[in-house]
């Protein structure tokens, strides 16, 4: 007959805690003192015949070990279901400056295919390098980028409390699976990035109420210092539209700007334009409507600036 410190560890090695202790305590008293009991006896007869003597300490000393077993295994429930990732594994990333750890955005409804979509910044996002960079909307076609490099640990206490506290694995995306329509959803959508694993969720998936909102938020209270963004470089793009008086119009004057509108809308190609022009061109699209127009030649231009690493759909830098 084993021990009752070897039968406890027995226990605690192979039993999961599963919440009926009156099963447990059964196997326990089955193994110790009396093989032919059954277990479908009431528990009040159980403990009627261990109440005796040397019976006592036993049944006591196999709950605590009983308990104890359930301490160990318990603490998982708030563990994310998945392999790799967990309350107490190390996070990694990718620390190229391009690659993204977090992204909260909007997408869909074709946006990203839409001219204007270049001079998009997503809420927020946590790149690689450890930038953070979001957007605060001040007013009506006024919008600051603000930026800052934070810690390690600022990035993994973030990452814990979405992942670990908020559960964000169990919240797969789920756009792809909605019914066929003839119009394109807009929804929004939440990115991250660690540890191997990528993971997209979005607002089909069943957040709890506000969850992006607060999700997004939480994001842009990660840097305690941010800085106003402003480029020092950036690409120009533009394309030719027809006169529209109802919108916003400046002049441009491709001699002094050094730069020609119907060149690069021409071409088809971006420009890659530097400061002073990239720093006017920055403020020009984030204090503007999506539609404001340039002039150059009596004719009119819609124009979008990109910053590598900071707007969404931007190409690298120009080498």
């Amino acid at each position: 007959m084993m021990s009752i410190l070897d039968t406890g560890f027995y226990l605690m090695s192979t039993i999961r805690f599963s919440g009926n202790l009156v099963v447990v305590v059964c196997f326990l008293m089955l193994h110790l003192f009396h093989p032919g009991l059954q277990c479908r006896q009431s528990l009040t007869n159980k403990a009627g015949v261990f109440m005796r003597g040397r019976g006592l300490w036993l049944l006591s000393m196999g709950l605590v070990l009983i308990a104890l077993a359930g301490c160990r295994t318990g603490a998982g429930s708030i563990i994310p279901p998945t392999d790799d990732f967990g309350a107490n594994s190390a996070i990694t990333w990718d620390r190229a400056p391009d690659s993204i750890t977090f992204r909260t955005e909007i997408v869909g409804g074709g946006r990203e295919n839409e001219f204007a979509a270049r001079n998009d910044i997503a809420p927020c996002t946590v790149y690689g390098d450890n930038r953070v960079v979001w957007t605060n909307e001040i007013g009506p076609f006024n919008e600051q980028v603000l930026f800052d490099q934070v810690s390690d640990d600022a990035v993994k206490l973030f990452i814990e409390q979405l992942t670990v506290i908020d559960q964000f694995f169990n919240y797969p995306a789920r756009a792809d699976l909605q019914l066929p329509s003839e119009t394109v959803p807009v929804y929004e959508q939440i990115e991250v990035n660690v540890s191997g694993r990528s993971f997209k969720t979005d607002s089909f998936a069943g957040w709890p109420a506000g969850f992006y909102e607060t999700v997004v938020n939480r994001c842009r209270s990660i840097s305690q210092t941010p800085v106003l963004f402003e480029p020092g470089a950036g690409w120009l793009s533009a394309q030719e539209v027809p006169y529209d008086l109802e919108v916003p119009t400046y002049p441009w004057e491709s001699t002094a700007a050094g730069v020609s509108l119907a060149e690069v809308a021409g071409s088809g190609e971006r420009r890659w334009i530097t400061d002073p022009l990239a720093r006017i061109l920055w403020t020009l699209v984030r204090t503007s409507p999506t539609n404001v127009q340039l002039i150059e030649n009596d004719r009119a231009f819609n124009i979008a600036f990109e910053v590598p690493r900071v707007t969404r759909y931007a190409p690298p830098p120009q080498q």
